[in-house]
Parts: C-alpha cells; structure tokens; sequence
C-alpha cells in the first residue's frame, strides 16, 4: 500500500495550575499530593509548553488545577475541594502572576490547551479526611453524589470567571478533561455517570487508565475506548515517566507504546535548575520529531483530531484499490461520533522521494481540507467523514498542487469548497496563528464567523501563497468560514 493509515500520537500533561509545587500530603497525610515536587511555578514554567507545542506544530493537552488560582476564596463555598474545606484562604498565592499566567495562557491557545483536570485534586469529606479522589472514591469503589459533582464543577467555573472565561464573554468550558487519579466513573447506560455531567457542560473529550476503575467494565484494551453520554473516553498509559520526576520523558520506545495518549505530569517538563530548562525542552521537541518520522505514526495536531483520529482507525476500512486510488469505507462510524461534533479530519500519509510532491488530490471529487510535507512525507488531511463510502484520487509527481491549505498549525479545517467564484474554508481555529493558503491572488477575504478576526493578510507573489494572521476568541477554539473572492 502507497497511502498509510497512521496512529496518532499525543501527549496529556497533569497538574496545571498549582502554584506551589511541594507534596503536601508528605507532610501532613491528608494534603495533595500537587506536583510532588519542591517548586514555586511561575510563568517561565508555562513558555515550556508553549516553546515545544510552536516548534512541534501540535496543541499540548494541558490539565489544570485551580484552587491556587482562586482570587476570591469561592472554594470555601464548596468544602470538599481542600483539605482547609470551610476554613480556605488563599491569601498567600493571590498576585498579580496569577493574572500574567491565565492571560499567558488564553494569549497562547494555538499551543496550549486549557483543560479540566479538577479543584484540588482530591476530595475531603466535612470532617477533613481526604479520600483519592476528586471525581470518584476509589478506595469504596462508589461515586460520590451528584451533588458533589456538581459543586466541584460549579467552583472550578466560578474561578474561571475570575479571569474573564465565561459564557457572557464569549469563552467556552473545557473541551478535555483527565479525571485525578484516573477517578473515572464510567456508567454510558446509567443516569449518574460522569460523562454525562461532564457532557452537559461541554466536554467532548477525556482519557484516563480504565484499569484503575473497573466497575460497570469499561472499555478493554490499552488502546481501548467508547463514548460515555457523548464523551468519547480513550485509554492512557505511563511508559516509566513517574509522575513527581523532574525532566522525565518516557523510557518506553514509542513503537513499542500501545496507547495514542501519553501520560505525562508537568514535574516530567520541568528541570530541577532551571538553567537546564533549554536542553530538556529541546529533548521533547526532538521526541515529537522522533514520532512524526515513524512510518505508522504521526503528532496529532491538536486533541480533535487524537480522539478523531483513533475513531476513524478503528471504524473506517481503506483499500488500495490501484497505485493511485484509495477506497475508504466510513459506514461503521458510531452515530454518537457526530451528535457533539465529536468527529474531525482523517489523516493519512504517503511517502515522498527527494523532489516529488502529491501534485493532485481530491475525494469524491473535492478538495481535500489540508496538506503538509513533513518527515518525508506528504500529510492528507481529509475532509470530516460522514457515514458513506468514499474514493480518494491523488498522483505524484515534481509538481505541486496548485490549490491547498498548508496545514502546518494547529487549526483544524473541516472542509474546502468552491462555487460562483467563491472558495469557502470552514475551520476551527485555536488562539493565534497564520493560515497558509496556496492559491491565485483573490480579491477580497473576509470571515464569517463572531469568534475569528483577521488581523493581517500577505499575498507572496512569488510563492502564489496567502497568509492570513486569525485570532480566534474563545480559548477552547473559535469555527468559523473564511471566504476568499
């Protein structure tokens, strides 16, 4: 086969948002355990994610705390969300680095994503006795009431609100969630099921080690997953990076990793001297660079397109049908897949010899949504699949295509289309980023959408090339259509 039909690859990073490093439950038996690691966070510790997340062209799936970042003490309200319940007082933490990280972190969403991991981690009952953890009682094998639930994710909202992430403001709730210590309460077929409150706020996505909760048998396999009320939830693993280590990678050759996601915590991204900080993040961008040269793996570009992604590799047939025809049978896709707008692009990968180039590319006749040349190899990024069979047509050659969106960001286009002179490109865009458009000069560009601005547009003559500078509002991604005349 000429086309191949590659594995994502990601990593999910614990344990944002603590500004205090140090294991508190060393000291006091019924603390969080935070980063495990003796360490004052500061926004230096957050451009590390960013600086690799820029250079490997992928959205990192961070996970935040937020207890820390209470500015107005609202977790006293909700008393199983820190071991001080009632008695919370954050007065120590409260700066103005709290408000330069959260804005650091909204400025750079192209690369960073703002998930939900919890409060504080763990849960605390009215006496003070902390239990593991936050979303479910793993040590009674029970789910905590609903109420409770509830109220963890009512606080969590509530200091968001405190920086501007609201609703009203045109902000979403998170789209990932990675439950602590994998306190995942899967229940699809049953009322109080997690993934059901986490639906109804807007998550879509959420990975965590089924082994460590095995009631109501959830997904087997260590690439296991299924969709929970809407959730699609996907199997994690650890491959010998320990949670507390500073400067820890996987130990674990990636061939030989069974799962799409990693788990990583954020101690693994720091290095004890800060002054080593350069080479270790220079090691993660060499790892995702490491994947992308794999021939039956790739970087995913953002979290969409991981869980989009591994749905496709386990619903979809392809055939090789001649040396440049490719059948692709998507008729298997679960319903649940596009009931939140779950599904994204499909992403296949030919390689290329020095100088060649995919110069012609289409399925069912239209355009595909993206394409990049990278690791010697050519990128197809396919268009969303509905539940139909498709054929996808494409030839190489030393000439390139001479109408493509250069899908080197972080963005995820949906779709192209084209009629009465009109180019249409439907997308999701994520913070700040240039989109790359090969393509004749148009007369004029403009955005339909409320949540993406153009902020500055370049014609390249020589290389026939459109840049367009989007921002998109909402941290957790802004769709929309660009229009080019």
């Amino acid at each position: 086969m000429n086309v191949i039909f590659p594995r994502p690859f990601a990593f999910a990073v614990d344990d944002l948002g603590w500004l205090q490093g140090s294991n508190l439950n060393l000291q006091t038996k019924h603390g969080p355990f935070r980063l495990g690691a003796k360490r004052k966070i500061s926004i230096d510790d957050y451009r590390v994610l960013v600086q690799v997340g820029k250079a490997a062209g992928v959205r990192i799936q961070g996970l935040f705390i937020l207890c820390e970042m209470d500015r107005e003490n609202v977790c006293a309200e909700y008393p199983t969300t820190t071991m001080y319940g009632t008695k919370w007082n954050n007065t120590k933490n409260i700066g103005n680095e709290q408000i330069q990280i959260m804005n650091y972190v909204k400025e750079n969403a192209a690369y960073l994503e703002f998930g939900l991991h919890g409060v504080g981690h763990e849960y605390w009952d009215y006496e003070g006795h902390l239990y593991r953890s936050e979303w479910y009682d793993i040590k009674n094998h029970c789910p905590w009431p609903q109420s409770e639930i509830v109220n963890h994710i009512t606080c969590f909202k509530r200091i968001m609100a405190q920086y501007g992430l609201t609703k009203e403001n045109g902000h979403s709730f998170p789209h990932s969630f990675v439950p602590c210590a994998y306190s995942y309460w899967w229940n699809p077929y049953g009322e109080h099921s997690l993934g059901k409150f986490l639906s109804e706020q807007g998550v879509k996505y959420a990975n965590t080690d089924f082994d460590e909760v095995r009631e109501l048998n959830p997904p087997q396999g260590n690439n296991g997953g299924g969709f929970d009320h809407g959730v699609h939830v996907i199997n994690r693993l650890n491959y010998g990076n320990e949670w507390h280590a500073f400067a820890s990678l996987p130990t674990v050759p990636v061939k030989d990793q069974e799962s799409d996601i990693v788990e990583t915590h954020w101690a693994n991204w720091l290095t004890e001297d800060r002054a080593s900080q350069k080479d270790l993040t220079r090691r993660f961008i060499e790892y995702y660079n490491e994947v992308g040269k794999i021939a039956d793996r790739y970087p995913a570009k953002n979290t969409e397109q991981l869980h989009s992604q591994w749905l496709y590799k386990k619903y979809t047939h392809i055939n090789q049908t001649g040396t440049d025809c490719l059948t692709i049978d998507n008729r298997a896709m679960p319903i649940e897949a596009y009931t939140n707008n779950t599904l994204g692009n499909m992403v296949l990968k030919i390689p290329l010899k020095k100088g060649m180039h995919v110069c012609t590319a289409s399925i069912n006749n239209m355009p595909l949504a993206g394409y990049l040349e990278q690791y010697d190899a050519a990128f197809l990024y396919l268009p969303r699949l509905e539940r139909q069979k498709y054929i996808l047509e494409y030839s190489v050659s030393s000439n390139t295509m001479p109408f493509y969106i250069m899908n080197d960001g972080t963005y995820t286009v949906y779709s192209v289309a084209s009629a009465e002179g009109k180019t249409i490109i439907n997308l999701m865009m994520y913070g700040t980023q240039i989109l790359k458009i090969k393509c004749t000069k148009p007369k004029s560009v403009y955005v339909h959408a409320g949540g993406i601005s153009i902020l500055d547009q370049k014609y390249k003559k020589n290389y026939s090339v459109l840049e367009l500078q989007l921002k998109a509002h909402d941290i957790q991604g802004s769709r929309g259509s660009i229009i080019l005349n």
